[in-house]
């Protein structure tokens, strides 16, 4: 397969600055403009067969750490696939306007000064934009003109895979995340929104108070970058992503275009706009779809959406991810974000929290957090209130506690606190089956239909608890407390201080 390097695209309004300062887009092809600027963007001219040749490809490039790329040929399409555009955490810093080079811990905390709703601005509403240049609507409506394709040989069929999924709530206030939609016909999709997500929480609302037919929905495919790490961050119920983003955007507002058919607003700049509805007693059998923990979940029942319109820009991009790959362009998009709004859950609620970590290795199923331990029987203590915490306790298989002299970032300092102050028989804490997530494959029981709501909507799954601090006496232990092997500090500043002097310098 030939990899095509073209001279750069031009593309009007990019700002660019220093390397290390923000970079600003208004939409995606500004952002992949500046990625071939920087050589990290690759127009695939060769004619690509299918999805399942696209899928190896992406599984390829992510192990690489390689380039986004631009496949212009897919068979029988005229709309080229865009993908791995979040394929390395270089690419993530200049989605979210930071500067490249740094480490996962530096991008969190990043993240989390940009979580601080006063350097957020409201999006701006605009009377049009690119995402109307073309309007399809009633018999025109015909998904099957983009390449929405079966990715992988197992799935149960064509998937959109980076949808911003829109809905809104008279009390919550708007929603946009990313929700898997399969493909059944050209007018409707599945739509993987369960009651432990926003819009799942929505829909159940909108049900309960008698709403006729179905949710309005929208769905934005292909738009500013930055649109995406919004739509991955957990933020709080009447938090808009749409604000949100414009702190990724050195402060510049999201211009928004109202919906043609449904009265809901969407990315002006987006490539293309499904509107439609989510139908409340219509569910669909979907998938197996090869998920992002890396593996195939068994077909579900999940609602449908109708499409009742579609616009987009003249010679739109497709813009898709696969999920499955550890560190690859998916998990990547997630990462920091999730990382990020765990940390902030956490300091709210455990006593005495130090740091917070979602080891990537564990696909958001692992937590790890680091105390500041005051009385016996604390660790314990951190670990329910842990359990507490939404995240945990709709997601999260496993939660260790340790000390603040370990490193959560560091699995090696992990290890050591596993391996030297666990006592198994005192310090692990196992719960009953707990009604979780239904994504989780560790959950031994998941019904395809939930009597509550008709749907695949969770998996029972017990958590574990391990309380990694070094015990005390008073918590269980009659020897006296491990004393970890460091020099005296006041001894070791000594040397320090006299480094030099020993003829060691750097």
């Amino acid at each position: 397969m030939r990899f095509n390097q073209e001279p750069p695209l031009i593309a009007p309004n990019l700002i660019l600055m220093k390397e290390r300062r923000q970079i600003m887009y208004t939409d995606l092809r500004e952002y992949l403009a500046d990625l071939e600027n920087r050589r990290e963007l690759v127009r695939v001219k060769e004619e690509i067969t299918d999805g399942h040749e696209i899928f190896s490809l992406i599984w390829e490039l992510n192990k690489k750490s390689g380039p986004a790329v631009i496949l212009e040929n897919v068979k029988g399409f005229d709309v080229p696939v865009v993908t791995n555009i979040f394929g390395t955490m270089n690419r993530f810093a200049s989605s979210c306007g930071f500067p490249r080079g740094l480490s996962i811990n530096e991008y969190r905390d990043l993240f989390l000064n940009r979580l601080d709703k006063s350097k957020w601005i409201p999006p701006r509403l605009v009377k049009s934009g690119p995402c109307k240049e073309v309007i399809l609507s009633g018999k025109e409506v015909d998904l099957g003109k983009f390449p929405i394709l079966q990715w992988h040989p197992d799935d149960g069929g064509a998937y959109i895979t980076l949808p911003i999924v829109i809905a809104k709530d008279d009390k919550f206030g708007r929603n946009a995340g990313i929700y898997r939609m399969m493909v059944h016909d050209n007018r409707s999709t599945g739509i993987m929104c369960n009651i432990f997500q926003d819009q799942g929480i929505y829909m159940g609302k909108a049900k309960k108070k008698g709403q006729q037919s179905g949710m309005p929905c929208a769905v934005a495919i292909g738009a500013d970058p930055s649109l995406y790490i919004a739509a991955v961050t957990k933020l709080r119920f009447n938090e808009d992503e749409f604000a949100f983003a414009s702190a990724l955007r050195d402060g510049a507002p999201i211009d928004m275009v109202k919906c043609e058919t449904i009265d809901m607003e969407v990315p002006a700049s987006s490539e293309i706009v499904l509107e439609g509805e989510i139908a409340f007693n219509r569910g669909k059998m979907e998938g197996p779809f090869g998920e992002w923990m890396g593996y195939f979940e068994e077909g579900m029942l999940l609602p449908v959406f109708e499409v009742k319109c579609i616009t987009h820009r003249r010679n739109p991009l497709y813009l898709m991810t696969i999920e499955g790959p550890q560190m690859g362009d998916a998990e990547i998009l997630r990462m920091i974000p999730q990382i990020a709004t765990f940390t902030v859950q956490a300091k709210e609620r455990i006593t005495g929290f130090v740091d917070g970590w979602l080891p990537p290795a564990g696909r958001n199923y692992s937590a790890f957090i680091s105390i500041k331990k005051r009385y016996p029987g604390w660790g314990k203590t951190a670990i329910y209130q842990a359990f507490s915490m939404p995240y945990i306790a709709s997601s999260a298989n496993l939660v260790i506690v340790t000390d603040d002299d370990i490193d959560v970032t560091n699995p090696d300092d992990v290890v050591w606190a596993l391996s030297t102050r666990v006592d198994p028989y005192q310090d692990v804490i196992i719960t009953p089956p707990i009604g979780g997530y239904p994504l989780n494959p560790a959950g031994s029981v998941r019904p395809v239909e939930f009597p509550n709501t008709g749907l695949t909507d969770i998996t029972f799954a017990s958590k574990i608890g391990i309380d990694a601090t070094l015990k005390w006496q008073g918590e269980g232990r009659t020897r006296p407390t491990a004393q970890p092997v460091k020099p005296r500090e006041e001894i070791l500043q000594r040397v320090i201080a006299k480094w030099n002097d020993y003829g060691l310098a750097d």
